[in-house]
């Protein structure tokens, strides 16, 4: 009994501890124009959606996030967002999956951005 106790602290420690991230779905055309859409929130606290457009928000459906910071730029692909009573943190592109199905003469992938430290 003692032993499932523990495990279960645990578990609610790390699931704390767990970073933030931001998964957003692309569609690519045939000249390189991109269409960000459904941008998921994905804390330890549960996923929320966002609006993953470039710039600066108050995504509304986040609870305690107040500001998140997008900048597509193909050299930056990065974020930065303040939770309530937080300092300043950072995501950034680290990975990519592709999706189907996808409408003709697309590209469809999900891109991820991780939480890192910040260096901007």
């Amino acid at each position: 009994m003692r032993l499932q106790a523990a495990l279960a602290t645990l578990a609610a420690l790390v699931s704390l501890a767990a970073a933030d991230r931001l998964r957003v779905d692309i569609e690519e055309d045939l000249n390189g124009n991109f269409n960000y859409f459904n941008g998921r929130w994905d804390s330890g606290y549960g996923t929320y959606p966002v609006d993953p457009r470039d710039g600066c928000q108050d995504p509304p459906d986040v609870p305690g996030l107040n500001n998140l910071c997008l900048d597509w730029n193909a050299q930056h692909r990065r974020g930065h967002f303040y939770f309530d009573n937080q300092g300043k943190r950072c995501i950034k592109f680290t990975g990519v999956s592709w999706r189907d199905p996808c409408p003709a003469q697309k590209v469809c992938n999900t891109w991820y951005l991780e939480e890192v430290q910040c260096t901007w």
